[in-house]
């Protein structure tokens, strides 16, 4: 069972496969990774694109409250 080690965060974790080529997220932080293996040995670890960290998920959620305007109904219809 090869050992990943994400380039990115430095987590390690396992895939039980022998041969494998393809695409992984790190379960730790998200990255997604271009994973190949050939006769149960790791050959590559690419990072394609990094995951969003929580400072960056908390960041966009407080410009997005404070640039959204909450309006009730009952302001909007005026009869």
């Amino acid at each position: 069972m090869p050992e990943i080690v994400c380039p990115a965060c430095g987590y390690e974790f396992y895939l039980d496969e022998d041969d494998y080529e393809g695409e992984l997220q790190c379960p730790n932080c998200g990255t997604l990774l271009d994973v190949r293996i050939e006769r149960g040995e790791l050959k590559d670890v690419i990072p394609l694109e990094e995951g969003l960290e929580e400072e960056e998920w908390l960041e966009d959620e407080d410009f997005w409250e404070e640039g959204e305007e909450e309006t009730s109904w009952e302001e909007e219809e005026e009869f």
